[in-house]
């Protein structure tokens, strides 16, 4: 983030006629709320954002040194009359928590139209948040539900601070990559089963752990495990593999990692790596795909949807025969998914190449690359992924680890 925050929401909310935010719950739960306090742990917290007026953080005191590095206006709680309204609403958690979001709106001095944002448990905000809209059409607030929210807009588009962080993040991301083709590497092969050079087979779950070890030495850590999946669950997108699979020659390895750095952006990389030597399908499809992902690449011209991106690279999937979402509606063989999705503070955000979705790529957004094939029943599974900044005319390519399927085993 940079100083030209606070504008730039302000200016896509009277874009939107919005007239405040009001945000809710712990800062790192929700990534629009992390976003406009500028990465800062708050828990409990409550932001009012007014256009073109106070930007109100209400805090615990104890996290007031976080605060001051938001740039916000921040009151501790201790500022608010919290005893009393805890009196007033003795055994209603509701009707408190509605009574501390009416004092904070009546604080920043809110009026017009308000969408609300956060991260709070369905099971407590059902009870309380009927209640608020009652209570903010007295004080003259109408609660609106956005079609497009507004802070996804804001987050779309990156500055460089931000894809500077992706691009670290992709640092490390490629170092697990590294990692997890040396340990293959190393091995040698009994019958079919990879044995590591202390004699024990090789596991699914020995490359989950050479793939965490790698990221913690670079200060990333999986919000939710990588995948790694080789035969039939690589024929799955999103089977993260069985740990206690021994892994075999001949068969595919999808590795999909997708890490979150210490500043909370996201890199999301994917390789297919085949232990030893691939069989001719396998290769085929492999090139087919690595082809896909480069002409995804060449294919960009300023203004393209992000949709027409993924029409132009599954158009030449169909073509060689390969089943896709346009040729057979709901497959779940061949490519059947979408070219890529978003990548910032969350690992799937906007812009996603949905057609239900149409959305410009516009510079400054940071996207993924990844067409994939999918064949469970033939234990074979093969997908590519990039992370791609749209520039001025192309795509620049954050990704440099080599597309290479086969990796030589030890004899």
């Amino acid at each position: 983030m940079n100083d030209s925050l606070q504008t730039r929401v302000d200016t896509l909310m009277k874009e939107r006629k919005l007239d405040a935010l009001l945000l809710v719950g712990t800062t790192q739960d929700h990534p629009s709320f992390y976003y406009l306090v500028k990465g800062q742990k708050m828990e409990g917290a409550i932001l009012v954002w007014k256009r073109g007026g106070k930007k109100l953080l209400i805090g615990s005191d104890m996290e007031r040194d976080n605060a001051a590095k938001t740039g916000l206006e921040f009151l501790p709680y201790s500022k608010v009359p919290l005893l009393k309204l805890m009196k007033q609403h003795a055994g209603n958690p509701a009707g408190l928590q509605v009574a501390k979001l009416m004092w904070a709106l009546k604080k920043a001095r809110v009026k017009g139209r308000m969408a609300i944002y956060g991260a709070i448990g369905l099971e407590s905000a059902i009870g309380w948040l009927p209640k608020l809209k009652r209570e903010c059409k007295a004080a003259d607030i109408a609660l609106v539900t956005e079609k497009s929210p507004v802070l996804q807009r804001a987050r779309e588009i990156k500055t460089e601070a931000e894809i500077e962080r992706i691009r670290e993040a992709g640092v490390g991301t490629q170092a697990a990559f590294a990692a997890v083709r040396r340990k293959l590497a190393s091995c040698s092969v009994k019958g079919r089963t990879l044995v590591t050079t202390k004699g024990k087979p090789l596991t699914i779950g020995d490359l989950k752990r050479e793939v965490r070890m790698t990221l913690s030495k670079h200060g990333l850590v999986e919000a939710v495990p990588s995948i790694v999946a080789q035969g039939e669950e690589s024929g799955v997108p999103h089977n993260a593999g069985t740990d206690s699979r021994k892994v075999v020659t001949g068969q595919p390895i999808i590795a999909d990692i997708f890490p979150r750095g210490e500043h909370g952006y996201f890199f999301d990389m994917t390789r297919t790596f085949c232990p030893g030597k691939a069989p001719k399908k396998t290769k085929q499809i492999y090139a087919d795909i690595k082809e896909a992902t480069l002409m995804a690449f060449e294919a960009f011209e300023p203004g393209i949807e992000a949709y027409e991106l993924h029409m132009r690279v599954a158009r030449r999937l169909a073509e060689k025969g390969y089943e896709t979402l346009h040729t057979h509606p709901g497959t779940q063989v061949g490519f059947c998914h979408t070219l890529g999705h978003g990548l910032g503070l969350e690992v799937h955000e906007e812009p996603f190449t949905r057609q239900t979705m149409p959305k410009v790529l516009e510079p400054g957004m940071v996207i993924t690359i990844e067409p994939g094939v999918y064949y469970p029943e033939q234990k074979l599974g093969t997908r590519i992924e990039d992370v791609a900044v749209v520039r001025d005319g192309y795509l620049e390519n954050l990704t440099s680890f080599p597309m290479e399927l086969e990796v030589p085993l030890k004899d």
